[in-house]
Parts: C-alpha cells; sequence; structure tokens
C-alpha cells in the first residue's frame, strides 16, 4: 500500500508539503554554512574581515543558486493544467 503523500498548492503549482519544508531546510544550511565559513576566515584573513559584507553578498548569493538548483531538480512541481472549454463549461472564466 502506497503512502498518499500530502500537497500543497503554492503560485499555481502543487508540492508536496515534506519537499517544501526539506528544500527550506537546504537554503537555510547552505547559506548558514556560507555565513560561518566567512565568519570563520574574517578571524584569520585580514582581507576578508575588511570587506566581509561584500563577501557575504557574493558567496551568500551564489550559495543561495547552488541551493536553488539543487531544490529545482530535486523537487518537482505538479501543474494542473485546465482547458478553456473546461472554465467556459464551470462558467469560471475571467
Amino acid at each position: 500500500m502506497k503512502k498518499k503523500k500530502t500537497m500543497v498548492r503554492l503560485w499555481g503549482d502543487h508540492i508536496v508539503i515534506s519537499s517544501l519544508f526539506i528544500g527550506l531546510a537546504i537554503s537555510l544550511a547552505f547559506v548558514a554554512l556560507t555565513f560561518v565559513t566567512i565568519e570563520i576566515l574574517a578571524k584569520y584573513i585580514v582581507v576578508i574581515a575588511e570587506k566581509k559584507k561584500d563577501f557575504i553578498y557574493g558567496f551568500g548569493t551564489l550559495a543561495i543558486l547552488i541551493a536553488f538548483v539543487i531544490n529545482n531538480l530535486w523537487i518537482k512541481p505538479q501543474r494542473n493544467i485546465v482547458k478553456s472549454s473546461d472554465l467556459k463549461e464551470s462558467g469560471r472564466e475571467g
């Protein structure tokens, strides 16, 4: 017997709620790892300490992009395609 997964509607897509939270955790982990690494390196390397904000912006953006690519490959949203004829029949046409 297959376990039924709870899906949530988010921006027109339907995704599994556990995938949403795991994706958020992956993104937060990448960003946290970046911030901690920069803080540790800033204690030992003067150049990083002087321009810490620039490093956080640059590598933070890179961490978010990497997490986005991983989440995009891993989480598969399901879209509900509705034909315009179906909308006319149901009376929901805009």
